[in-house]
């Protein structure tokens, strides 16, 4: 494998300081004066010293000298390495023209191992830009090399592309299987790093994307702990860290995963804007999800600003701020993108379900919920089936289906605490506070209001514990001090009726009217309409 990838066994180094040297040797010299070997050795030093753009420099100059040579072989897989270096950057014209030389080498040496590898290319390319079938067929036709010449790398790898392509197919647990064989071999010490690197990344990537919780828990810390010993300073432990960080984050351990992602977007710096932008839409996420509302802002700006679509955290955080058109309005334009992964899609579509009942708009917030069902159900994710299951106690809470809304919520609720999300689960126990409540339990209802509370306080995650207050409402059923007519023009002003309207519904004069409404936003301290619809729907009582 040294002779494909330049980071084989033979040279591995086993201490940071090996590439070190090796870069303090070489690096300054002219690389026009240095030798193809050690261009090649200079190139994967910057690329495990974390400087991709000196090792693509230097890797650029090795290509040449072996056309100059006529090393074929050699010129195929530095063609090769060229693609991804850009391709990992999102530089994707200069990662198409690296495949093309790769192919016209690769005809030059059309039965040797190095040929094989650009299939692998291939097909993650086609991936790319959508053509699965051709993706899986290069994506095999590389496995199957990787057998035929004993190639460990390029079986595994081939094995995880293929994997990966699977799931993007529909084919989940097919594809989670060739993962985890791939990630298996990975761990037992048989491939080289760059290979080991690749594997982790693709299969934690992969099973966050689509909601496989319990399998990325299992993964992350063991490659983490691989990424810290033989990763050095490329972008694996960072990418590792960037995984982890989001698991902590839906474990509840925000602060750890606040000081891991911002390491992780530290350390991926150099390797592309876009790896910086996730660590910070992460960040804006934990900070929302705490009450720190402005420096929450600034993360999901800067994850936008480095091409990061912010949604659905700063939507989320327009609807805790009252402003639940404006949240509807982005929710709806993320979702005509079409171009969201399954988990990505499902989170979108549950905060949409909420930012639409705050408007009233149960059509669409039930469309939402239905079309997240679906997705819940292709992809048999347990994350995802308890994102639909949440979503669909909302919409039946709103309507006040207390016999529909149970079953639901009592699913959602035991799933996300097999997850081991315990703020989405204490989310769900408010839902179900609430059913319970009107269902006359009110000692059920106190119970998971109380439970919750107690997690949102463990967790800090201060927005989540005033609202678990406001449903306690001193036991009364009625926060911050409403009276029975001042909720029930709250409902009717969160279903998007007029005074006039209210009026005649109620049998009171529009007076009457204003001035509960007066009070209603005396009391929620909030200014507009939206904004009490809003607390309405956040807090169930609409």
């Amino acid at each position: 494998m040294s002779q494909v990838t330049g980071s084989g066994r033979s040279s591995t180094p086993a201490k940071h300081a090996f590439w070190t040297e090796i870069y303090d040797r070489l690096g300054g010299i002219d690389p026009e004066i240095l030798g193809a070997d050690d261009l090649e050795a200079l190139s994967d030093a910057a690329f495990w010293l974390g400087r991709p753009r000196e090792s693509i420099a230097a890797r650029q100059v090795g290509y040449r000298k072996h056309r100059e040579a006529h090393d074929s072989r050699r010129a195929t897989i530095t063609a090769w390495r060229l693609f991804y270096s850009y391709f990992d950057l999102d530089e994707t014209s200069a990662a198409s023209g690296w495949l093309q030389r790769a192919h016209r080498h690769a005809l030059e040496v059309p039965d040797l191992i190095e040929g094989r590898y650009v299939a692998l290319a291939d097909a993650d390319w086609a991936l790319y830009n959508g053509n699965l079938d051709d993706a899986l067929t290069s994506a095999r036709r590389a496995g199957d090399a990787g057998r035929q010449f004993n190639e460990g790398d390029l079986e595994a790898l081939g094995l995880a592309t293929q994997g990966r392509i699977l799931t993007v197919r529909g084919d989940v647990a097919a594809g989670l299987a060739c993962l985890d064989e791939a990630m298996a071999v990975t761990l037992g010490n048989e491939l080289t790093p760059f290979a080991m690197g690749w594997i982790c990344c693709l299969l934690l990537y992969t099973c966050q994307e689509l909601g496989e919780l319990r399998r990325a828990s299992e993964w992350t810390d063991l490659a983490v702990r691989w990424c810290e010993a033989k990763g050095q300073d490329s972008w694996y432990p960072g990418l590792c860290r960037l995984h982890r960080s989001e698991v902590q984050s839906l474990h509840g351990e925000w602060s750890a995963a606040e000081q891991e992602v911002l390491r992780a977007a530290e350390e991926l710096a150099p390797f592309g804007d876009y790896l910086v932008a996730e660590g910070q839409y992460l960040a804006g996420e934990i900070r929302r999800r705490r009450g720190d509302y402005a420096s929450a802002e600034d993360a999901f700006r800067r994850a936008h600003e480095l091409g990061r679509a912010p949604q659905p955290g700063l939507a989320l955080l327009r609807l805790a701020k009252g402003e639940a058109r404006d949240a509807a309005a982005a929710l709806r334009l993320a979702l005509a993108s079409g171009s969201l992964t399954p988990v990505r899609r499902a989170r979108v579509l549950s905060a949409r379900v909420d930012a639409e009942l705050a408007l009233g708009n149960h059509d669409a917030a039930t469309g939402s919920a239905d079309e997240l069902q679906e997705l819940a159900t292709a992809n048999r994710a347990p994350y995802l089936r308890a994102l639909a299951e949440m979503a669909q106690g909302a919409v039946f809470l709103s309507k006040h289906d207390i016999a529909n809304a149970l079953p639901v919520l009592r699913g959602a609720c035991d799933r996300f605490r097999e997850l081991s999300c315990p703020y989405e689960t204490a989310e769900v126990r408010l839902m179900l506070g609430v059913a319970a409540r009107e269902s006359a339990d009110d000692e059920t209802a106190r119970l998971e209001f109380e439970t919750a509370k107690a997690t949102f306080e463990r967790l800090g995650a201060a927005p989540g514990v005033a609202r678990a207050v406001s449903l306690l409402g001193h036991g009364s059923g009625k926060p911050h001090g409403l009276t029975s007519r001042e909720v029930e023009v709250l409902q009717l002003v969160a279903h998007g009726k007029s005074n006039r309207e209210i009026s005649t519904e109620l049998v009171i004069s529009e007076h009457t009217v204003a001035r509960h409404v007066s009070n209603i936003f005396r009391k929620l301290d909030v200014t507009s309409r939206s904004a009490a619809a809003s607390f309405a729907y956040e807090h169930h009582l609409a």
